[in-house]
């Protein structure tokens, strides 16, 4: 018996294609009305393609704006293969349709314009194709809602005849999954995000949970453009688990942070990025202008105990040099690491030469991920970040902020207003000043709060994160520092949030993270400008000569709590 096919898609590019290779397979085609001429005027017999509005009783109304919604179309997608259904769909001269190929209006790309109106989004709200779809999903037909597997769906027509139920298992939850995402944009645009939600696909089984009684685990993707998403890098080797790709992940937060700030202060300009993270957090970062393998090397030597197993991310080519770095520790450092390998787990680059995969692969458990658009790094298109909790989620827009030595400004709460800081428009700053407290910002912003780090020569030294004081988090930034081996004399601080006291209240009291900074010999840093006593804390560190720059209290790091 002939099978039958309804195709309407917007987009037409490729439908000619599968259109005539079902016809040479012995299927006739009923298309909607744009459809069907497009493919007529192209070549095809109006003897193997028919408008289906002609199936439609009493034909199309309100201008075609109904069409495909009647009970003739729907019951053609809906009857079940049983004698029963199929003698009542002959006798009311009804086509039983095998295979539905749709796309459906653009309506995200309409949402996402900067003139867009509630009109213009409801013309262009698809909900024929939805009901196609969905019909066809529950009638068990073939139905394909993706161009992507269009020729997929071709070869087992051609080898087989037919689709197997568990392809069209797949095929069915797919429909409804584009439908779910669909009426999701609709949603969010009409409800002026009052209503929200998230529609993903699993595209990578993870090697295990968080914890090995948490498995399995799986990375979702939105299939959004984002061309850093974690779905769009290809893994080269290895299996990841959770903790590596959330270590992956935070990496690629600091390095795009940190690729943007310096392009922002150095006229588009951006240095070679290594980050190391362990954990979920930094413990190694470093930049370089001239040699990317200089970064690498700072990076790894951050914190050369913690970068045992970490997660490594690079805008730069590793090359046969650089692999050979991340896979043995050169001699000279061998004293300092303790050990002739440095361990990292995963490297994430641009690009890997096939020596430096082939090197690197020697490792069982080592993992490569590549993305050529780490070369030029971008900050997340998404507008909102997600966390969630017992019963839901929050939500809060994305980090945006980026620092730059030109807009530090202190912000005076009496007088309601800014002015600029020890009465310059910029930070007085050289360039690998600069460049280094760019790093540490960069850390400290995108760390897990309470953060405070340190950095020098354009590399982070020493980190003190997740604490619940500023104290702590100071102390511990110092003393990281110290049991690396960094001299903390000239480096340059960065603090998520305010520091509360300017100095200890008594002798027998703690340091404040203040003075402790000063007993280290800090340089200087980066602030928020707020708190109480801010202006003692202000006056403390312009006594002690450390140049620090108080960013606006909205600019806040904190982070991942």
């Amino acid at each position: 018996m002939k099978k039958n096919a309804l195709i309407s898609v917007f987009h037409k590019e490729g439908i000619l294609e599968f259109a005539k290779k079902l016809v040479e397979l012995g299927w006739k085609i009923f298309a909607s009305a744009g459809t069907a001429k497009y493919l007529i005027e192209k070549g095809l017999s109006p003897s193997n393609v028919k408008n289906v509005a002609g199936l439609v009783g009493g034909g199309p109304i309100l201008d075609h704006r109904v069409v495909t919604l009647s009970r003739e179309i729907h019951a053609g997608l809906l009857a079940r293969p049983i004698d029963k259904d199929l003698k009542e769909l002959e006798t009311l001269g009804i086509p039983y349709i095998d295979l539905v190929c749709v796309d459906l209006y653009p309506l995200s790309e309409e949402i996402s314009k900067p003139d867009a109106t509630v009109e213009s989004v409801i013309e262009n709200t698809d909900i024929g194709g939805p009901a196609l779809l969905r019909s066809a999903a529950k009638g068990g037909r073939i139905v394909i809602c993706d161009p992507t597997d269009r020729n997929a769906m071709l070869e087992y027509l051609i080898m087989d005849g037919d689709v197997c139920q568990e392809v069209r298992s797949y095929l069915r939850s797919k429909a409804e999954w584009m439908v779910a995402k669909y009426c999701l944009d609709s949603t969010r645009f009409h409800s002026k995000g009052v209503f929200d939600g998230n529609v993903s696909g699993v595209v990578l089984e993870l090697n295990k949970g968080e914890n090995l009684n948490q498995s399995p685990s799986n990375l979702l993707s939105d299939y959004t453009d984002d061309t850093l998403a974690l779905d769009k890098f290809v893994l080269l080797k290895g299996a990841p688990g959770h903790v590596n790709m959330c270590g992956v992940d935070r990496g690629l937060e600091v390095l795009c942070m940190m690729a943007e700030s310096f392009r922002q202060n150095f006229k588009g300009a951006c240095p070679y990025i290594a980050i190391a993270c362990k954990h979920g957090n930094p413990c190694g970062a470093a930049v370089h202008w001239l040699q990317p393998h200089l970064a690498l090397e700072c990076a790894l030597l951050g914190d050369p105990d913690a970068v045992m197993g970490a997660e490594v991310i690079t805008n730069f080519y590793i090359d046969d040099g650089l692999g050979e770095l991340l896979f043995k520790v050169p001699e000279k450092l061998q004293n300092v690491v303790g050990r002739p390998r440095w361990g990292v787990d995963i490297v994430a680059a641009p690009m890997f030469s096939e020596q430096s995969i082939n090197l690197l692969g020697k490792a069982k458990r080592r993992k490569l991920l590549v993305n050529e658009k780490l070369i030029n790094p971008q900050m997340s298109p998404n507008k909102w970040v997600w966390r969630p909790v017992r019963g839901g989620r929050i939500r809060q827009k994305a980090p945006n902020y980026i620092f730059t030595a030109t807009a530090v400004k202190e912000w005076v709460p009496e007088k309601k207003t800014l002015v600029t800081y020890d009465d310059r428009s910029t930070l007085m700053l050289l360039p690998e000043d600069l460049s280094t407290l760019i790093v540490a910002w960069a850390v400290a912003w995108r760390a897990n709060s309470n953060t405070v780090v340190l950095a020098k020569d354009g590399m982070l030294i020493g980190r003190g994160v997740g604490q619940q004081d500023r104290r702590a988090a100071t102390r511990l930034a110092v003393q990281t520092a110290k049991i690396s081996g960094h001299l903390t004399q000239n480096s340059w601080f960065a603090s998520d949030a305010f520091f509360p006291f300017a100095k200890r209240a008594r002798v027998n009291k703690p340091f404040e993270g203040t003075e402790i900074l000063v007993k280290a010999q800090c340089a200087g840093g980066v602030v928020p400008h707020d708190g109480k006593r801010i202006e003692e804390v202000k006056a403390f560190f312009k006594k002690q000569g450390l140049k620090v720059a108080f960013l606006h209290p909205e600019n806040r790091g904190f982070s991942q709590h």
